[in-house]
């Protein structure tokens, strides 16, 4: 009888003693493993679960391109006054700084040549108008049957060379801004200005005497509006359209940035730089933009192809920034990167990785 108890109780020690193997198994949770610049996360473990991936293709996106331009006026507001006869500086009209509206005197010269020319206006005048009485005359006395048909011809013909010749004096002096109606023999030439503008340069000194190498006496000049001519690279032509969004800035003010718009993409290549010009026309109504300036252009609207990721890939350390790449199954490397931001949350890739590359989009956090 003993027998029988003892055998019993050897088997449920021995079963009481028996490992749990399965409660073993499922407690073993995979960790990531970091070795340098190179990660191995398991897609079981926890930071695996968590982590997101995205695979890059190219898009379109807009690309700021920054290069070099300079300031220039626009042609049409501009005017450099020159004397249009050699002769002697009389009078002075205006000072350095003065606003003057299309057609305001500027100076008055004495010149002989003008003289001249009013003279041969005015003889000319009185020679249409003689010419003219008797072209009347002749065809009256056709009319009443008592003229001579080759006198009516040569009084027209008389009529009309002098009335050209009227013409091209009249032409002549309209150049120089001169109404002939108002020309009186022996006074200056009054040199007006062709434009409405402000003074920019006045190089006039009474008494002087001026000829027809001189330079110009006073430029003229509205800079309200002025144009940035920008030097776009020949491999970055196709990235401009035209009424592209452009901001300029320049060195005297560092901190304040002007708008502009693409009016024109030129049509010729300069062969020794490789450059096109674009011209960007700039509202300067506080006239900070001077002429000859230097400036940086940057193109907000230029269209590429491009590589877009979410900020959230993005590692930031220092002055660099850095991405996890996919290289094999559960492996990712540290990866440099150049960017450039794209608004809302997203940056542009301009080097580092290529489209097809996988790299983690979300969770970059947790590799810390």
């Amino acid at each position: 009888m003993k027998n029988l108890f003892i055998i019993p109780a050897c088997v449920v020690i021995l079963v009481a003693c028996k490992p749990d193997q399965t409660k073993k198994d499922t407690s073993e949770t995979p960790e990531i493993t970091i070795s340098g610049d190179t990660v191995i996360i398991p897609g079981r473990s926890a930071v695996g679960r968590k982590i997101k991936q995205l695979t890059l293709q190219p898009e379109s996106v807009m690309v700021p391109y920054s290069t070099t331009g300079t300031v220039r006026a626009i042609p049409e507001c501009i005017a450099d006054v020159a004397v249009p006869f050699e002769g002697r500086i009389v009078e002075s009209f205006v000072k350095a700084g003065q606003t003057v509206k299309a057609g305001s005197p500027l100076f008055s010269i004495h010149s002989p040549a003008f003289f001249e020319t009013v003279k041969s206006y005015l003889q000319a005048k009185q020679t249409k108008q003689v010419a003219e009485m008797n072209l009347h005359r002749q065809q009256d006395l056709v009319d009443h049957g008592v003229g001579v048909q080759k006198e009516l011809d040569e009084a027209r013909l008389n009529f009309e060379i002098s009335k050209g010749q009227v013409e091209n004096l009249i032409a002549t002096l309209a150049i120089y801004n001169v109404n002939a109606e108002k020309t009186e023999v022996g006074k200056p030439m009054v040199v007006t200005s062709p434009i409405k503008g402000e003074v920019v340069k006045n190089s006039i000194r009474v008494g002087q005497y001026l000829n027809a190498n001189s330079d110009p006496m006073v430029c003229i000049a509205d800079l309200k509006k002025v144009w940035v001519i920008a030097q776009v690279k020949e491999s970055k032509m196709g990235l401009i359209q035209n009424q592209d969004e452009a901001k300029i800035t320049i060195d005297a003010y560092p901190k304040q940035a002007f708008s502009g718009f693409v009016s024109y993409i030129g049509k010729i290549l300069d062969e020794k730089t490789r450059s096109l010009e674009v011209i960007i026309e700039c509202d300067n109504a506080e006239q900070y933009l001077k002429p000859g300036t230097f400036t940086m252009v940057t193109f907000l609207n230029s269209h590429q192809e491009g590589l877009v990721l979410p900020a959230t890939a993005l590692v930031q350390e220092e002055d660099h920034a850095y991405v996890y790449k996919r290289t094999g199954n559960e492996k990712f490397v540290k990866t440099a990167v150049n960017v450039t931001s794209a608004g809302d949350g997203k940056v542009i890739i301009l080097d580092g990785i290529a489209a097809g590359d996988t790299v983690i989009s979300e969770g970059c956090i947790y590799l810390h």
